[in-house]
């Protein structure tokens, strides 16, 4: 096992900066998760670690040891790749062993290796086949075993399941999770899914236009959000946000409707101001309400099996209610509130979260 550090990383193309400054300590045997749109730079800085790309600026740290300047194959570290990456005209164990191969390890420790790692992965009854004779889950299976023979310090993956439907996507999760809780090897998996991020990781990394927004466990990234990127990156659906004023009375929305929120010290020099609220967090009633609910219209509802989504609209903006299955009549109109505890308040200039007390 071994800690990964980055210290002020940065990476260009020509004149073009496309990771800035990038810092971060990733403790032994962790499960990293980077995640962030297409194009934010977090495969660039996996590369990065991996020695693939160059770093244009700062440090990167394996271990005890700076490895700027060492080559892929010196560094201690396996990446899996999103493609697989295997030898078409290699059967399964071949593929497995042929890295053993060419760092001369002996006959015996290759088959203890390469058997060792089709039992983890339960490839033990392919490893006679191609690749063409397996499915996309049991190639990746065959890519992770490639990496895992090598006894790695450290697991790179990019985005490996991308190519997977979906209920293999989350067959191989759970098949992650168990190499990770057997190996306690340090792994470090760049992904645009944040269903896997939130699913995978011990920390979460949450990357925008190659800059980190925020670095956190699962919880409290989805919790306590540092700013409206991450808020509304990170949740299925994501968080609500509406655009308000703040007064005396509480935060008036553009419909003109008042959210109860007297009690909530916000700075004095905010007027103009983001509420964000997750679709979870509103509450709606069939029946009418007065004080503090408003009504609305159902523009449309999505049903999901274990539960379904309201879709209104709050002047130009769209809200979306999640709300658990039970009650099956057709919902057209209804009347919601936004809980004063489950609200989150950002910049209106930056999109930040900004610090808000109780009286």
């Amino acid at each position: 096992m071994a800690e990964v550090i980055l210290e002020n990383i940065t990476k260009s193309f020509g004149k073009t900066e496309v990771v800035h400054n990038v810092s971060a300590h990733f403790h032994d045997g962790e499960f990293i998760v980077i995640v962030g749109p297409s194009g934010c730079g977090k495969s660039t800085v996996l590369r990065m670690i991996a020695g693939l790309e160059e770093v244009s600026g700062g440090n990167i740290k394996i271990g005890d040891k700076l490895v700027n300047n060492l080559e892929p194959k010196d560094r201690r570290i396996a990446m899996v790749f999103q493609n697989y990456a295997l030898y078409p005209h290699m059967n399964v164990y071949n593929n497995m062993a042929y890295g053993l191969r060419l760092q001369k390890h002996s006959k015996v420790e290759i088959e203890r290796r390469v058997q060792e790692a089709a039992q983890l992965l339960q490839l033990g009854e392919y490893l006679q086949r191609r690749p063409r004779q397996l499915s996309g889950g049991q190639r990746q299976r065959v890519a992770m075993g490639r990496a895992l023979v090598r006894k790695p310090e450290v697991f790179l993956f990019d985005e490996p399941l991308s190519n997977l439907d979906a209920k293999l996507r989350h067959q191989m999760r759970v098949e992650l999770k168990k190499m990770h809780k057997n190996l306690g090897t340090t792994m470090i998996y760049v992904t645009h899914d944040q269903v896997e991020a939130m699913t995978l990781a011990d920390k979460i990394v949450v990357v925008n236009k190659g800059r980190i927004e925020q670095i956190g466990s699962p919880d409290e990234i989805y919790n306590a959000p540092a700013s409206m990127f991450v808020a509304g990156f990170i949740g299925c659906p994501p968080m609500n946000f509406l655009p308000a004023q703040h007064s005396n009375g509480g935060l008036s929305l553009e419909n003109g409707f008042i959210i109860p929120a007297k009690d909530l010290l916000i700075p004095s020099d905010t007027r103009q101001l983001i509420v964000g609220i997750r679709p979870e967090k509103i509450e709606f009633s069939h029946l009418q309400r007065e004080s503090g609910w408003l009504e609305v219209d159902i523009d449309f509802i999505e049903k999901l099996g274990s539960g379904k989504l309201l879709y209104t609209t709050i002047g130009p903006q769209q809200l979306i209610l999640s709300m658990a299955n039970g009650d099956d009549r057709h919902i057209t109109r209804g009347w919601i509130r936004f809980p004063a505890e489950a609200l989150y308040f950002f910049s209106h200039q930056d999109g930040s979260l900004l610090k808000v007390k109780s009286s």
